[in-house]
């Protein structure tokens, strides 16, 4: 091998080390490249969990609250129900009869007085604690059925052992016909319901 050949050799063995250099350094600039973008991806991912747990948190906090809310509000309508249903019975069995008799009204004045309180006064009870905006069927089934009873157990003691007296007919035809009808709308209000369920049932 001449002198030129091998120094040809020895320059071409330099310039394949030097590109094995240059080649392990760009390796090495990969390597720390591929490193940052991991450590900073995993930074970024410790972070997402970080705040999807303080999401979590929140989210269970927020549930907690808004359970004791329901469950308070649940108590607070029944305690409200409550004393609605107090002021209608005061009205009814205080005010009313006291009305009617500092007024010297007729005895009947007593029962449509009383009907028409616990009609309305059982139509907001009822929609207050379904949290309905409008008045529905049941609702109003409910109000009708709640003042009949009412009246009846109300007008037929009073009829009976009170000895008031009705003017136009005997005490037991009124008694035996208002029996009658707050029997039907008895019958009625859970027929109705009855009704009302299977088509529910039947339409889901």
């Amino acid at each position: 091998m001449t002198e030129a050949e091998k120094k040809e050799l020895g320059n071409e063995l330099e310039e394949l080390h030097r590109e094995k250099e240059e080649l392990v350094e760009q390796i090495r600039e990969l390597d720390r490249l591929k490193i940052e973008k991991l450590t900073k991806e995993n930074e970024d991912l410790e972070k997402r969990v970080e705040w999807l747990d303080k999401e979590a948190k929140k989210a269970e906090r927020e549930k907690d609250n808004f359970l004791r809310q329901v469950k308070n509000s649940r108590h607070r309508k029944w305690f409200n129900s409550f004393k609605m249903i107090s002021l209608i019975g005061i009205i009814d069995l205080l005010i009313i009869p006291l009305v009617v008799f500092l007024l010297g009204l007729h005895m009947q004045w007593i029962f449509i007085g009383m009907g028409l309180v616990t009609f309305f006064g059982i139509l907001l009870v009822a929609n207050y604690m379904s949290g309905t905006s409008p008045f529905d069927t049941g609702e109003i089934r409910k109000a009708l059925t709640g003042a009949f009873i009412t009246v009846y157990l109300t007008f037929v003691p009073i009829v009976t052992f009170e000895g008031a007296k009705i003017t136009g007919t005997s005490a037991n035809t009124v008694i035996a016909n208002f029996t009658w009808i707050v029997g039907i709308i008895i019958i009625f209000y859970f027929g109705s319901r009855t009704v009302e369920a299977y088509v529910n049932g039947k339409g889901k």
